[in-house]
C-alpha cells in the first residue's frame, strides 16, 4: 500500500517545504495539494514542494474542475512538467457546490464538465477524480486513471467501491491525526466537518446518518465551527483516520484488506508533532 499526506494553502510556505522533503525521506511516496477559495492556489504550493523533494509523486488533491478553467489546469501542470519532469497527478473534482454557489459560479452540467476536463488534461499528466457519490465513483472508474474516495471508514469504503465499473488505482483520504495533541485536535474536527458536510446524500440515507451529517453541514456554512463539538464522536468515528497509534494502524490494515492502493493522510496531520511515528506504519506495510 502507498501512503500520501496531504497539504493546504494554510501552511507557512518555508516550513511546508521542510516537511515535505521529511514526508519523502520517511517513505510516503506521495503528496498532494489541497484547494480551498480562502487559501493559497494549490500550484505555488505543489511548485514549492516539488523543488523540496527529490522523487516523490505531487498532486493536486484536490481541484475544482468548475471553479477552474481546465485549459489552465493542464497548462500549469505542463509548466509543472517542462521544470520538474514527470511526477504530476491532477486530482479534479467538482469542488464545494455551496462556496462555488456564492461566488456566483455554475455548478452544473457537473458530469459533463468532469469528462470535459478530464479530455483536456489527460495525456499531460494522469488524472484521478474525487468522489463520493455512485455517479463520479463510476465516471472515475471509466474515464480517468484513479479515484480518490472521501471516505476512510472501512464499511464506507465497501459502500463505495461497489460502484467501481473497472479497477482503477484507488485511494482514501480523510483528515488525520494521532491522538491526543491538543494541538490540532480542533482543526481535525473542523475538518472532518467540511467531509461530513460534502458527503453524498444516498450514502448518507443508506447508513442512517444524514440527519446528524445535515446538522453539521449547517454549522458548517455558518461557520460556527465551535458548535462541532457537539458531533464530536459521531465525526471522529465516521470521517477521520484517527486515535491512538495502535488503532490507526488497526484501522489502515482493515483498509489495506479491501483492496485500497493508497492512504492520505489528511490536515492537520502534516502539523502534528507525531508526525514521524507514521514511518513505523509505512516500514510495516511496505
Amino acid at each position: 500500500m502507498d501512503f500520501g499526506i496531504n497539504f493546504n494553502g494554510d501552511f507557512e510556505i518555508e516550513k511546508a517545504g521542510r516537511r515535505a522533503a521529511e514526508a519523502e525521506k520517511l517513505g510516503f511516496s506521495h503528496i498532494w495539494v489541497g484547494e480551498s477559495r480562502a487559501l493559497i492556489h494549490p500550484f505555488p504550493i505543489l511548485a514549492v514542494l516539488t523543488s523540496a523533494t527529490y522523487k516523490v509523486t505531487m498532486g493536486t488533491g484536490i481541484i475544482s474542475a468548475l471553479g477552474n478553467r481546465c485549459f489552465h489546469i493542464n497548462k500549469a501542470f505542463l509548466t509543472l512538467k517542462e521544470i520538474y519532469g514527470e511526477r504530476f497527478i491532477a486530482g479534479i473534482a467538482p469542488g464545494d457546490v455551496h462556496g462555488l454557489r456564492v461566488e456566483c459560479i455554475a455548478t452544473k452540467p457537473v458530469m459533463k464538465r468532469l469528462e470535459y476536463c478530464i479530455s483536456k488534461i489527460k495525456g499531460t499528466v494522469p488524472v484521478y477524480i474525487g468522489a463520493s457519490g455512485p455517479k463520479l465513483i463510476e465516471l472515475a472508474s471509466v474515464k480517468a486513471e484513479g479515484i480518490i474516495l472521501n471516505y476512510i471508514n472501512p464499511e464506507y469504503l465497501k459502500w463505495a467501491l461497489k460502484h467501481r465499473k473497472k479497477r482503477v488505482y484507488t485511494v482514501a483520504i480523510a483528515p488525520a491525526l494521532l491522538l491526543p495533541d491538543s494541538k490540532n485536535e480542533s482543526e481535525l474536527l473542523y475538518a472532518a466537518g467540511v467531509v461530513a458536510a460534502g458527503a453524498n446524500q444516498n450514502f448518507l440515507e443508506e447508513y442512517g446518518i444524514y440527519e446528524e451529517a445535515f446538522e453539521v453541514r449547517k454549522k458548517v456554512i455558518r461557520n460556527n465551527f465551535e458548535a462541532l463539538k457537539e458531533h464530536k464522536d459521531f465525526l471522529l468515528e465516521n470521517f477521520t483516520l484517527s486515535g491512538t497509534y495502535e488503532e490507526v494502524f488497526k484501522k489502515i490494515k482493515e483498509i489495506e484488506k479491501l483492496g485500497i492502493d493508497q492512504i492520505i493522510l489528511g490536515s492537520p496531520f502534516n502539523k502534528s508533532e507525531k508526525f514521524k511515528e507514521v514511518e513505523n506504519i509505512i516500514r510495516a506495510l511496505d
